[in-house]
């Protein structure tokens, strides 16, 4: 079984971004679908050499969510507010 990649993540403000891409090893996808990992300051984290992941999935009425997990084919990060969303986020039917 293998981290479901984020593919792009348009969160510039994001201390995990690095040219549209997430660099941290794992992303919590919240109850609503917000990217709970967001964090906005002036601050750079993460590593180059890594593409972000969901770690876990709260967002138990998303279509992709099996077992708290992540199943889409890869995700992608926008920002909705003052907070960060999971735009691959899909109700389940």
């Amino acid at each position: 079984m293998e981290m479901i990649q984020i593919k792009k993540c348009d969160v510039s403000v994001c201390v995990y971004n690095k040219q549209n891409m997430c660099h941290t090893f794992g992303i919590t996808v919240g109850s609503h679908a917000e990217c709970n990992t967001y964090n906005h300051g002036s601050q750079s984290g993460g590593f180059d050499g890594v593409t972000g992941g969901v770690g876990a999935c709260l967002a138990a009425d998303c279509k992709f969510n099996d077992q708290l997990e992540c199943r889409a084919p890869a995700i992608s990060v926008e920002g909705h507010s003052v907070h960060a969303d999971c735009a691959t986020f899909e109700r389940r039917k």
